[in-house]
């Protein structure tokens, strides 16, 4: 048995099979150093994306309240002016009109128009 194994080593088909998989060997191992690299690379890319998301989820928020009190402070503004005017606004403009011409402006802010 030991004369097989001897003669073995020597022959080059032994060798290059053993050339082979020993080549094959080292595929699956990049292919797994690889595998695992990229599964790094998703995952970092992922919680990049979280963070980028909740940035602009903070910044959407902030303008949609600077927005709104940028909003209320014009109508304190209007409602003052309307109060300083006084009778003269009462008397130039009819009360429902405005009503209906504040519904329809409201409602194609909010995109019911």
């Amino acid at each position: 048995m030991a004369h097989q194994q001897d003669h073995d080593q020597g022959d080059p088909v032994v060798a290059a099979i053993e050339r082979v998989l020993s080549v094959e060997h080292d595929g699956v191992e990049q292919l797994r150093h690889g595998r695992e690299h990229a599964e790094r690379l998703l995952a970092q890319a992922r919680s990049q994306a979280e963070a980028i998301a909740r940035r602009a989820d903070v910044r959407i928020s902030n303008m949609h309240s600077s927005y709104l009190q940028k909003l209320q402070r014009d109508i304190d503004n209007l409602a003052q002016s309307g109060v300083s005017a006084g009778e003269q606004v009462g008397n130039t403009y009819d009360r429902a009109r405005l009503v209906q011409a504040a519904r329809r402006v409201a409602a194609k802010l909010t995109g019911g128009a």
